[in-house]
């Protein structure tokens, strides 16, 4: 097994088990203490360290077409980077959501489907939630300050 590859394993079971935690201890601080100041600080600097051997120069960093975003992610290392980068992301989405849901009282069971499709598919998830977090509201408008 390549060094890419035990990378890219650890960082997606560090997410697995950060998912999981997060839905079983979603109404206790310390979850959300452990999530920003542990797994995503890791991931962050994982990924700041790929990002750094994927994209050699600033000139990589040209995203003006789809051309140029394919061309830049033809290196693993890079490619790792921009995986690394989705699993915080969604994680951090992931903890927003938890802690609106528990916030408005919304059911721990309604919420599980918005955390499974926002680890699978991101802002699909995200959407979910927000159809869910509408119901419960009676408010079409979405702001994370209702």
């Amino acid at each position: 097994m390549t060094t890419l590859e035990a990378v890219f394993g650890m960082a997606s079971l560090l997410a697995i088990f950060s998912w999981i935690a997060l839905f079983i201890f979603y109404p206790r601080k310390w979850i959300y203490q452990t999530l920003f100041s542990g797994t995503l600080i890791v991931l962050a600097l994982t990924y700041l360290f790929y990002l750094y051997q994927g994209f050699g120069s600033p000139e990589d960093f040209n995203f003006d077409s789809l051309a140029k975003v394919r061309a830049a992610f033809q290196s693993d290392e890079a490619l790792l980077a921009g995986w690394i980068h989705y699993l915080a992301f969604d994680l951090f989405v992931g903890m927003w959501i938890s802690k609106d849901a528990w916030e408005k009282d919304i059911n721990r069971w309604a919420v599980l489907p918005c955390l499974l499709f926002t680890f699978m598919m991101g802002p699909v998830g995200l959407l979910i939630y927000f159809i869910v977090r509408a119901i419960k509201t009676k408010q079409l408008n979405q702001s994370p300050y209702q």
